[in-house]
């Protein structure tokens, strides 16, 4: 089950929160028992749960509800708006007591966990559970790809294994399938649940119409699939001289169910026990999206997949069409504007309106891109706090500074060599394009990183040594250690239920250090106290100077102070904005 933990209210502070709480809400449904006894690392939502029907929500409906009427409900949004105005925006709700996501049917921590990084090959490598398609024999074509800004059709090779072969648009080689399969390589080492995608070189020679295929026609009527529908969707590719098309090759992920929304639960799902706004690794994403600029982060490219046999099985829940990240937009370069508001923004207009129209917003006068194989992805004028899909998304309009954190932080576990294995596999023929893309990708890093981690003290990963005579937590400065700075000192205090027992005093380093004397005061308080757990419970603020900037909020850790030094241990980190 997700362990759930919520700062404890200091006395003095009682009744304040106490009037604060007959305000708010709580948000989920259901959540799991709270508890410290370790972080907890999986959330056991892959129950079996009976197969639902398939069901697609209307993309213009939900373009509409996005854009409009929820803009306004969230303007009027009373508890929402008190909750921000006090300082108590609700925080994502299915973390751990170390203010991480536990691995579930929606999230695996892979690259942006300290303690699961991946290696660059395995960044190029992304998800892989076949070869990808046997381009060496013949391909059956057996449904045309419906939807979707680029053309498209399904495939099974002699192999048996299904794909979902899609193109580069004519004019602009490399640029959508480099785009999808960097972007799926990129979102999958993050954590999310991606499909298998892979770039195939092919010849139109080895197609076949499978027996019995067909293609429905604009009435709702069907036909027969012909090559000569195959052969009209191929003249509007990219072709290399020699015939060759490149292609993105997606794997047939198996029962899709349709896609998932970025608000509300699924109540054909009882494993489903949050509401989506409130889950973090959904608010981040607009932070871990900024990166690749994946503006089309909308409720129609995602997926439910149910696993298992019928009645046995359970959902798990995928991102899918990253063929509109970094600079490709489908079946063009990306303008300019996309990724730096909504195709309808509701404020963007009202700025427009007070300002009588005198706003000029820094993309009007961006630059023409240089490579076609990218697109239009730049560094320059890219803002992450203003970062924006394609149309509203709910649970980016909750993200929190805890959250956006989170998502930096994942953003900042690319190094060097891990950012250079993704543009890698975009498979790039023209070496000053992938220098190009590189270079760029981490400029907007940097922003990224310095934008993030100047909300939060970005403090992490504790690690305990302790003795009978001594407490050594040693911990990680992300602004350091990202290369965002190179001067820090940091400071700390101790408190017990809201009163400080050790004053504020310098670290040593990346290290807090408690002697024989300070853990004799500490015992004191806890022989004060009583037996029970929570009087062994310490709190440790940590404070932090970087480059002359001071960070006036402290990230706390919680210590649990026992007589056994083997058990002595960190439970929960906190970090107020």
């Amino acid at each position: 089950m997700v362990e759930l933990t919520f700062p404890k209210p200091k006395r003095k502070e009682f009744v304040h929160v106490l009037l604060l709480a007959t305000w708010l809400v709580v948000s989920c449904s259901a959540p799991p028992n709270l508890g410290k006894e370790q972080p907890v690392w999986r959330d056991n939502d892959n129950q079996p749960i009976a197969e639902p029907e398939f069901s697609e929500p209307s993309l213009i409906w939900l373009a509409f509800k996005r854009t409009g009427p929820d803009q306004v409900k969230e303007l009027l949004d009373l508890d929402r708006n008190f909750r921000k105005l006090t300082g108590h925006p609700t925080q994502a709700k299915n973390t751990n007591s170390y203010d991480e996501v536990p691995n579930s049917s929606w999230f695996t921590n892979r690259h942006g966990y300290l303690a699961t990084r991946l290696t660059p090959e395995e960044i190029k490598t992304g998800r892989t559970i076949t070869p990808g398609p046997d381009a060496t024999k013949q391909w059956k074509v057996f449904r045309p790809k419906l939807g979707g800004a680029t053309p498209g059709f399904w495939i099974e090779d002699a192999r048996g294994d299904q794909y979902l072969i899609k193109f580069d648009p004519a004019g602009h080689p490399e640029m959508a399938t480099a785009a999808a399969a960097m972007g799926s390589r990129y979102f999958y080492a993050s954590g999310y649940n991606v499909p298998q995608e892979s770039i195939v070189y092919w010849k139109p020679e080895i197609l076949r119409i499978k027996e019995g295929a067909t293609v429905k026609l604009p009435d709702g009527t069907k036909r027969i699939l012909t090559m000569h529908d195959i052969d009209s969707m191929l003249a509007l590719v990219h072709h290399e001289p020699d015939g060759t098309i490149r292609s993105l090759a997606s794997l047939n992920i198996g029962n899709v169910k349709g896609p998932f929304l970025y608000d509300g639960v699924d109540k054909n799902d009882v494993n489903d026990w949050c509401p989506h706004q409130h889950r973090r690794e959904l608010r981040a994403l607009r932070v871990i999206g900024s990166l690749v600029n994946h503006y089309d982060l909308k409720d129609n490219n995602t997926m439910n997949v149910y696993l298992g046999e019928s009645g046995q099985g359970y959902l798990k829940h995928y991102l899918m069409d990253f063929g509109s990240t970094f600079g490709a937009d489908g079946r063009a370069a990306k303008p300019p504007n996309k990724g730096y508001a909504n195709m309808f923004d509701l404020r963007d207009v009202l700025v427009n309106i007070a300002t009588l129209g005198l706003k000029a917003w820094a993309w009007e006068n961006a630059r023409n891109y240089s490579y076609p194989s990218i697109g239009y992805f730049e560094s320059e004028i890219f803002e992450p706090h203003k970062f924006d899909p394609i149309i509203p998304n709910p649970a980016f309009e909750q993200m929190t500074s805890q959250d956006a954190y989170w998502g930096a932080k994942t953003v900042m576990a690319f190094k060097d060599e891990d950012l250079r294995a993704l543009v890698d596999a975009g498979k790039f023929s023209n070496p000053k394009a992938a220098a190009y893309l590189l270079k760029t990708l981490k400029e907007r890093q940097v922003k990224i990183g310095r934008h993030w981690f100047s909300k939060v003290n970005p403090i992490d990963y504790p690690r305990i040594v302790a003795t009978d005579t001594n407490v050594l937590i040693n911990f990680d400065d992300l602004w350091i250690s990202s290369g965002l700075g190179v001067k820090a000192t940091h400071e700390f205090s101790v408190s017990f239920n809201g009163d400080k027992i050790i004053e504020l005093r310098a670290t040593s380093g990346d290290a807090i250090s408690f002697d024989k004397s300070d853990l004799q005061v500490m015992r004191q308080v806890i022989s004060n106290c009583g037996a029970k757990e929570s009087c062994r419970l310490f709190e440790i603020s940590v404070y932090s100077t970087r480059d002359s900037r001071y960070w006036k909020m402290p990230t706390e850790f919680e210590l649990l102070l026992e007589d056994s030094s083997s058990k002595t241990r960190i439970v929960s980190i906190r970090r107020p904005s």
